[in-house]
């Protein structure tokens, strides 16, 4: 319970809400989950804009990540890394590089148990990072297989700041971390390069920071407008993707100008979101209806399809990755 109230207390500011849902929501149009349901129960095939795609959120209510794969019912997987506590952000990857799996994998920040999980998509798991002494909340996979953590705060109580945990190719245990910029660390993701972008707050200031490979300094990126930062992808053409739940949108920067932004109508609470492997549509997770919603990319608008039935979705990634 302890554990719980703290997590409320100290979720990121532009996510926070008074309490977590008790029962289920009803399921929406286009859902693969039966009206109601607690948990993924029945699927109606995916329309064409989702093809082959397979989806995978985190429900930090439920202590589960819900995997959706296309044209099959959506499944709970509670069993990874033998159980998961307030489960976070969501990376995936498409395996080579990696030096312990050659097949797709996603990661999950596993928030109360202080670490993250590598599982296959058949909830099978792969790997634990450990992470003690914070708390973490995203994740994210380099092409070379490197993960970056950003930690909201330092456990067992927050009072200390935050960080971002790396782990080189194949470890398990933290090979670097990085400071300088934030208090408290929200979300991250890393180009072609392997800089890492990453947001949060540095007391009550919004920032955007970036890690230059092959340093452990965070770096204000100079960009400016964000109200409210929530979930963080670099596209393939090198643009910086940044969820502001401010304006319900997705605010775009090349460099640090402003290169427009990703409406989404229909989405009123965004939390994160991550890109389809071709960059024409995105995934982003709506802690208000309670659904994770596709939406075209760059364009915005309609929602496409829409997954249904969570409790409180959080994180989430898409196979096949937009990395490698």
């Amino acid at each position: 319970m302890f554990l719980l109230k703290l997590y409320l207390l100290v979720r990121p500011a532009s996510f926070a809400i008074a309490c977590i849902a008790l029962t289920a929501c009803g399921a929406p149009v286009n859902s693969p989950f039966g009206a109601g349901a607690a948990s993924p129960a029945s699927s109606s095939a995916r329309p064409p804009t989702s093809g082959s795609t397979t989806v995978i959120a985190s429900d930090a209510a439920q202590n589960a990540v819900v995997i959706c794969a296309g044209g099959s019912p959506c499944s709970s997987c509670k069993t990874i890394g033998s159980g998961l506590s307030l489960p976070q952000g969501v990376a995936t990857a498409n395996g080579p590089g990696h030096d312990f799996a050659k097949a797709p994998l996603a990661y999950v920040a596993d928030f109360g148990n202080q670490r993250v999980v590598a599982f296959t998509p058949a909830c099978t798991t792969v790997r634990v990072l450990d992470d003690s002494g914070y708390f973490p909340s995203d994740v994210a996979v380099a092409p070379d297989g490197t993960v970056a953590v950003t930690n909201l705060c330092a456990a067992p109580s927050c009072s200390g700041g935050g960080n971002i945990s790396f782990y080189a190719p194949g470890s398990s245990s933290v090979t670097g971390v990085a400071t300088g910029l934030m208090s408290q660390y929200y979300y991250g993701d890393f180009d072609k390069h392997g800089n890492f972008y990453n947001d949060g707050l540095s007391g009550s200031t919004v920032e955007v920071g970036v890690v230059p490979h092959g340093s452990l300094t965070d770096k204000a990126t100079g960009i400016s407008g964000i109200k409210f930062p929530g979930g963080i992808q670099i596209a393939h053409n090198g643009t910086i993707n940044i969820d502001d739940q401010d304006c319900a949108c997705i605010r775009i920067y090349k460099g640090n100008h402003s290169a427009g932004t990703v409406s989404l109508p229909g989405v009123a609470k965004p939390v994160s979101f991550a890109f389809d492997k071709s960059n024409k549509h995105l995934w982003v997770t709506d802690e208000s209806s309670k659904t994770v919603d596709e939406i075209p990319y760059p364009a915005g608008g309609t929602i496409l399809f829409q997954l249904g039935g969570f409790y409180e979705p959080i994180g989430v990634g898409v196979l096949p990755a937009d990395k490698p």
